[in-house]
Order: C-alpha cells, then sequence, then structure tokens
C-alpha cells in the first residue's frame, strides 16, 4: 500500500506511519527515511489517490520541531533548499529528527 521505489544501493533506515500537510492538503500515509532521501508515501483524506513526496538529504536545509494544537510535540517542519515546506507528523518526533540529522550527515 504504501511502497516505493528504491534507487540502486538505497537502504530504508526507519519508517513509520505518518500524516503530512503540504499546500494546504492533509495527507495520511507512512514516512520512510533512506540512506538517500526522506519519503512521504500516502493519501489524500478520503480520496484513492496515491501521493509521494521525496526530498534528497542534500536538499534539507532546515528541520524544525513542531507541535500540533500548540502543545502536543510530535511534529516538525522540514525546508527543502527550494524552500518547499513539509510539516510531518510522527509519533517519536524527536527520534526521527536525530535519525534525519544523522543519515544527512553521513550523505555529505
Amino acid at each position: 500500500m504504501y511502497s516505493f521505489p528504491l534507487q540502486d544501493k538505497e537502504q530504508i533506515v526507519k519508517k513509520g506511519h505518518a500524516s503530512m500537510s503540504v499546500e494546504g492538503n492533509a495527507f495520511s500515509g507512512a514516512l520512510y527515511l533512506t540512506n538517500e532521501r526522506l519519503v512521504f508515501v500516502g493519501y489524500l483524506l478520503n480520496l484513492n489517490r496515491k501521493y509521494l513526496e521525496e526530498v534528497p538529504l542534500e536538499h534539507i536545509s532546515e528541520l524544525k520541531k513542531e507541535k500540533t494544537f500548540y502543545f502536543i510535540p510530535n511534529a516538525f517542519t522540514v525546508v527543502s533548499i527550494r524552500n518547499r515546506v513539509l510539516k510531518i507528523i510522527i509519533a517519536k518526533r524527536d527520534e526521527w529528527l536525530n535519525a534525519i540529522s544523522r543519515q544527512a550527515r553521513q550523505t555529505e
């Protein structure tokens, strides 16, 4: 259901169920961290159309901790070098941020 093609020598490092908000749309799906990129695979709520969003790790310019409803610490924002902003809601946010940062350092 939440599948995407891996590149040669690409491996999944971490995965989890997530929601994402981008350009006013809310998606439910799964977030994957690979050794090369961050990938969200999901579906627009109430529709059956698959949605895929990916950001190569070297294109992440900023990771910011966020909260939902102003107090739940379960979200973060990814800002790309092209100023694309993705808000991701996921359990264990800080573990995800640490894993993304660690993996991004390894790709430098």
